[in-house]
């Protein structure tokens, strides 16, 4: 039997202004041709919502050093985890950071020394993924059981966090870089429904992680960008939303709008409902009247040194 329809969902979403109403609108179109495919009906009305709750709770967000934060927050109830930690490795130099946690509490963990130390040990979840793994995937399924009970992996993670269970859920990344998230919970192993769950989940956070980047962007947060500029505060004074200004940002580095669509993760017909956006806001009425004022007002920032206009 199928899922539930996407009228069920849209009836939920009244009282969201008219920006988020447009992209959960997206999304659910995205969702329903997988649906009617038979591709997700395995999914119950509330992990659709949870799907659609973590894309709005993202683009509400205006600040993007705590997108993954949020993020995970909503990971714990869709996958019933308990800790979930964000991490950006580089596994043949042995280094890397974490860019999000939730619980809040697991921040004050020492999460720097244990990530190197992970690495150190040859985390089971960090080889696989390492090896080009993308599918997500528990410990269980990837290493024997009996030697993961024995390994510093295991009882540093009981000790400091409590949990004997773990799951990765990677995200595309080039090279030997690794991305994504751990998650950990005491008790029952994840289950298979919930392993198909973190794969849906796969491509809304790949959107997320191009919308997080952009943003660090245009807040001037990347290095080599010279002095730092804030085109998020003027666009709050337009009325401009981060979606849009998103959108306007490579529409300014020349991309075309189905270029940016899948940039995005997301329709082309989305692309042109926020350029309309941006034209009501600017009072402008094309793509280079509309590209040369937000250079005026500040709103746009030039490309890294370097970088051309390309397709994802």
């Amino acid at each position: 039997m199928l899922g539930p329809t996407s009228e069920c969902i849209r009836a939920q979403t009244c009282c969201l202004s008219r920006w988020q109403r447009r992209y959960r609108e997206n999304y659910l179109e995205r969702i329903s041709r997988l649906q009617h495919a038979g591709a997700m009906a395995d999914l119950s009305q509330r992990d659709y919502e949870r799907m659609l709750d973590i894309a709005v709770a993202v683009l509400e967000s205006r600040t993007p050093e705590s997108m993954w934060h949020l993020v995970g927050q909503e990971i714990l109830e869709v996958l019933h985890a308990t800790t979930t930690i964000f991490v950006d490795l580089r596994w043949r130099e042995r280094t890397g950071h974490t860019e999000g946690w939730a619980p809040e509490w697991v921040g004050r963990t020492p999460l720097a020394e244990l990530v190197v130390r992970r690495m150190e040990q040859q985390h089971p979840l960090f080889r696989y993924t390492a090896s080009g793994q993308r599918r997500p995937a528990t410990v269980d399924e990837v290493c024997d059981r009996v030697n993961w009970l024995r390994s510093d992996c295991f009882h540093e993670a009981y000790e400091i966090y409590g949990t004997t269970r773990q799951m990765a859920l990677p995200l595309p990344a080039t090279g030997d870089v690794i991305r994504g998230f751990i998650m950990g919970r005491p008790g029952r192993n994840f289950t298979g429904r919930e392993t198909s769950l973190a794969a849906r989940l796969q491509p809304l956070l790949r959107s997320v992680d191009i919308h997080v980047r952009e943003m660090r962007r245009l807040a001037g947060a990347d290095e080599g960008h010279g002095e730092p500029t804030d085109p998020a505060t003027k666009a709050r004074e337009l009325g401009i939303t981060p979606r849009e200004l998103t959108v306007l940002n490579l529409l300014a580095q020349g991309l075309t709008a189905a270029a940016i669509a899948r940039r995005l993760g997301i329709s082309v017909r989305t692309v042109h409902a926020h350029l309309n956006g941006l034209y009501r806001k600017l009072e402008t009425h094309d793509r280079l009247s509309t590209v040369l004022l937000a250079e005026d007002l500040g709103l746009t920032l030039p490309p890294a040194k370097g970088a051309h206009p390309r397709s994802p």
